[in-house]
């Protein structure tokens, strides 16, 4: 059965996962991309690399992100964030750096086998975002 997630297991959810997959578009590309986060209870923050992903951002900072935790297919929980992106500097950069701490930091790209990587590697972004609505659904088979 299909139903709405209560506030609580909402925040409950997107408390205790470690990925999450954000969706972004603008100048007609859509992308959807897994990404590691934290849940503060007020805003969802995370780290990337220079890319795609942030040029987008930086066009359109509306974005979709999307958790779920699933042990079949007629049974899961998902919630769905929409929310505006925003880059943190500053003192609340370092905040960010802090709550996020060494196992949800973006990875760093390597060479491929006979590339030279004579490029600076690209800057690592942190970005927090802002929550405007949160919505969570759940689907349990029936006699679970």
């Amino acid at each position: 059965m299909l139903r709405d997630l209560s506030p609580e297991v909402t925040d409950h959810l997107l408390s205790t996962q470690f990925f999450g997959r954000i969706g972004c578009a603008a100048d007609g590309q859509v992308l959807v991309l897994p990404v590691s986060y934290l849940y503060d209870g007020q805003a969802i923050y995370g780290q990337t690399c220079e890319g795609t992903k942030t040029r987008l951002l930086r066009k359109n900072p509306a974005v979709c992100f999307e958790v779920d935790d699933s042990c079949g297919p007629d049974c899961w929980r998902s919630v769905v964030v929409q929310g505006v992106y925003e880059e943190l500097q500053g003192d609340e950069r370092v905040y960010a750096e802090q709550r996020l701490g060494p196992g949800r930091i973006a990875p760093v790209r390597e060479a491929a086998v006979g590339e030279t990587n004579t490029e600076r590697p690209a800057a690592n972004v942190v970005y927090r975002i802002r929550i405007l609505s949160k919505t969570g659904r759940t689907e349990i088979k029936s006699g679970l």
